[in-house]
């Protein structure tokens, strides 16, 4: 083996131009697996650093559409009456809080992702303590009596420098001192895929930090997931079967049970639980992106495919040229068995080779796979760094590549005429019109075209919802995010921080409008509420509430939302002061100011058909009472709040700090770039309180591509591998017809010293290429229709069959392999007739 090696490698460096096209061929197909592969793995295949993942199920709703979102009673009442698991844990990822070390002085606070868990969180899971010791289940007893917390291995290392004398120190989260009792094991960040938590804590310590959440331990305050571990011999199918049996229970026990709005549509589906292997924990973020990740891995893999049969033609060609060598061999004795060895040796030298570049081209394709995620609040977790997995992944790759590419060439060299190849080369050369290598280009015209049309329909369905109205002008507009209410502002004084954070941006010279809004368009976030409208009966089947959002005066103008009808809200619109939240009412506190709301198009088509609404009362309960009632005051175009592609929903506007909470972002429109205003508010936030941190700084039009960010990765990347596979089955259709022309040049000598005109010689090249490039379409077209049913989910606008798209793709392909054939039939017509009937 190690002789065959090193023949191989000086094989190859006597053909240092076949060895550069054939490794960069490879590592293009291998790098682009490799790439996509450690994305797959982390998102998809990898375990969590626990004791016995396989035994960890994610308990789940919908099965359609799984979702994992519980409340507090549904985790207690789940964990204490279950027979299939040995424990249920619960767990709430991906928010964050303002950080600070008292000790430290000088260093500002920063803001890290927090996770709530229950008591038996870690011992459930199996993690140790690097340090100290972790929760108990008598840490997460009584609300606010629990003020502990647990680090993540590297927020000790960063902040504290790997100290184990950081026990008992003190800290505090926004503000609320607690006191460090423990390390958590180095790699272990949480349950939730993509995200990354620095800190644990209580869930009883859920108000102390974040004082609107007094409903944490209520109803219908869907904000846990929940995992659990399978005792031995239960099943995913028998602790689905019981868990069934205990929901049932709990909504039989909460008559008021009613599913958010955003699953009303489904509620029957989403009353049914299922238990789901989790293995790799739990994450929205898996959710959403497992199967753009399995259509890619499918795209890689046919340009792998393309790949391979391109350094295989290469093979055939560099064969041909070896069978009076190859029929020696054989003459004096050597085993068909032993050539077939060295030959495959030296195609793995070649994929490993292409392997190991390829990786260079992997850990750069990472790079911009990160750059297409989207933004958000708290950044995905994705250390794509390498490991032994993913380059266990590309030797395996590298292997199972070299032998797909060389085994075919390695058989068929090793068959030859043995008296043809010992007379002439010429002789050994004849194939049939119909030969393996053109056998090959017709695999790459049908794959390319595949992934083209693919491409195409991907390009086109981004196009449209990029073009799509959202109903708000998403250009020049920045959201900011502040929590003052974690840092203990309530009542007037934190509705006196908004209003000089508000005041201050709108006296900016690059501001042309300000205001203020509890919920931000295409954010996804939900706030509804039972609904009266005087003279509309609801049906028995209709739910009976809508959805809502407190904003400012200038918050339509803001984000160019046309007012339809009516007006705008003024200042005089918004209660005297700040009420105490629903749950804990003031029965002193009266609310002042008008009663008044506006309404979106949607909420006035369907409760005043035929009618206007401007005028028209509408009460915030379940019954209509006059002397609580609101009055429409305002229509104003519809909004996507949820999602680019769900349609609008009646909403209803209310005055800001009208609706109980303190909750607010700052939306600023900017007459430049707005990331030129952050560093002001920035600046402006700190002066008005050092300690309450930015949390996120966030332009609508970013908000807009998170929406669509599914969509733009699979864009980007099946365009780019669409692109490729075209390029390299152009290099692999130019190769066989390059060989055909050298092949014969003594035949077109011999045509043209007979009168033959350049015209017919290129038509002769180019009618094989068309006779290739057709068979390849017409194999790879159906295939196509048929395989783009997979991605209709993905598609907006458009069907997976629409025929300008396939139509654009076989004209692209044609035009491309056009060129790719015409090259050597233009050489082929300056063969000088002379010169070729002496070739030989």
């Amino acid at each position: 083996m190690l002789h065959d090696i090193r023949y191989a490698l000086r094989i190859l460096a006597q053909n240092r131009a076949f060895a550069a096209v054939a490794v960069l061929s490879l590592a293009l197909g291998i790098g682009a697996n490799t790439a996509i592969f450690t994305l797959m793995d982390y998102v998809m295949l990898r375990a969590l650093p626990v004791r016995s993942p396989q035994q960890l199920v994610a308990l789940c709703r919908n099965p359609e559409k799984p979702s994992n979102s519980y409340d507090y009673p549904d985790y207690r009442y789940i964990r204490d009456h279950n027979q299939s698991f040995s424990g249920v844990i619960a767990a709430s990822e991906g928010s964050s809080l303002a950080f600070a070390v008292p000790s430290e002085r000088g260093i500002s606070a920063e803001v890290v992702p927090v996770a709530r868990v229950s008591g038996n969180y870690f011992s459930e899971l199996g993690v140790p303590a690097v340090v100290g010791r972790l929760f108990t289940p008598e840490d997460n007893v009584t609300e606010g009596a629990h003020p502990y917390v647990v680090l993540s291995s590297d927020l000790w290392q960063r902040r504290f420098g790997g100290d184990p004398k950081v026990l008992g120190r003190e800290i505090t989260l926004n503000g609320v001192p607690f006191s460090i009792i423990g390390v958590a094991a180095r790699g272990f960040h949480g349950i939730a895929v993509g995200n990354h938590s620095d800190l644990f804590m209580p869930i009883v310590m859920m108000p102390a930090t974040n004082p609107p959440a007094r409903g944490w331990n209520t109803r219908h305050w869907w904000w846990l997931n929940l995992m659990a571990r399978l005792k031995p011999g239960a099943t995913t199918a028998s602790a689905t079967s019981e868990m069934n049996v205990l929901w049932q229970q709990i909504l039989k026990a909460d008559p008021e049970y009613k599913p958010p709005a955003a699953y009303n549509k489904d509620s029957e589906k989403y009353n049914q639980l299922v238990v789901l292997p989790g293995s790799g924990g739990w994450s929205y973020f898996r959710l959403q992106f497992s199967k753009p990740l399995t259509v890619l891995m499918i795209v890689v893999g046919m340009v792998l495919l393309i790949a391979c049969a391109n350094v295989a033609n290469l093979l055939l060609a560099r064969s041909a040229g070896r069978q009076k060598e190859i029929a020696v061999r054989l003459a004096i004795g050597a085993a068909r068995g032993r050539l077939v060895r060295q030959l495959l040796m030296e195609t793995l030298v070649v994929s490993i080779l292409g392997g190991l570049a390829g990786l260079a081209f992997a850990w750069w394709g990472v790079s911009v796979l990160l750059e297409l995620m989207p933004k958000r609040t708290i950044p995905l977790d994705l250390h794509l760094s390498p490991d032994l997995r993913v380059l266990g992944f590309a030797f395996l790759a590298s292997l199972v590549t070299g032998v797909i590419c060389g085994m075919a060439p390695a058989l068929q060299s090793t068959r030859p005429d043995l008296l043809g190849s010992l007379k002439s080369e010429t002789a050994a050369a004849r194939r049939s019109r119909f030969d393996l290598r053109r056998a090959l280009v017709v695999l790459q015209v049908a794959l390319s075209l595949l992934l083209l049309i693919g491409a195409g329909l991907f390009v086109r369905s981004l196009g449209n919802l990029e073009k799509l109205d959202p109903g708000f002008v998403r250009e020049r507009v920045l959201a900011v995010s502040v929590n003052p209410q974690a840092s203990g502002y309530k009542g007037q004084r934190l509705r006196d921080y908004y209003e000089r954070l508000l005041s201050k941006a709108g006296s900016w010279p690059e501001v042309r409008s300000a205001s203020l809004a509890s919920i931000t368009p295409l954010s996804g976030s939900r706030w509804n509420s039972d609904i009266r409208v005087q003279g509309y009966e609801f049906k028995p089947d209709e739910k009976p509430y809508v959805d809502f959002n407190s904003v400012s005066p200038r918050f339509f103008e803001t984000l160019g939302i046309p007012l339809i009808a009516g007006r705008d809200f003024r200042d005089s619109d918004s209660p005297a002061f700040t009420p105490d939240p629903p749950d804990k009412p003031d029965p002193a506190a009266k609310r002042t100011g008008p009663r008044v709301l506006i309404v979106n198009e949607s909420f006035a088509r369907k409760f005043f058909a035929g009618r206007a609404a401007v005028g028209a009362l509408m009460c915030r309960d379940d019954k209509f009472k006059m002397d609580e009632a609101y009055e429409i005051v305002g229509v104003v175009k519809d909004v996507k709040y949820f999602g680019v592609r769900e349609a609008t929903e009646p909403m209803v506007y209310v005055p800001v700090w009208r609706d109980g909470s303190g909750s607010r972002q700052l939306l600023v429109r900017t007459t430049a770039d707005p990331e030129r205003v952050v560093g002001a508010v920035r600046r402006e936030a700190g002066l008005l309180d050092p300690a309450i941190p930015i949390l996120q700084t966030l332009t609508m039009s970013d908000q807009y591509d998170n929406n669509i960010s599914q969509e733009r990765v699979l864009t980007t990347l099946c365009g780019f591998f669409g692109a490729l596979a075209v390029l390299l089955a152009a290099v692999g259709l130019y190769g066989v017809m390059a060989h055909a022309v050298a092949r014969r040049v003594r035949e077109i000598g011999i045509r043209m010293a007979l009168g033959a005109r350049a015209g017919e010689v290129r038509w002769l090249i180019l009618r094989e290429t068309a006779l290739l490039v057709g068979i390849g379409a017409a194999i790879g077209l159906p295939a196509a229709l048929a395989s783009t049913r997979l991605v209709q989910t993905f598609l907006y606008g458009l069907t997976p069959q629409d025929p300008l798209t396939v139509a654009g793709a076989v004209v692209l392909l044609l035009a491309i392999t056009a060129l790719a054939g015409y090259i050597p039939a233009r050489r082929a017509t300056r063969v000088d007739p002379m010169v070729a009937l002496r070739y030989e």
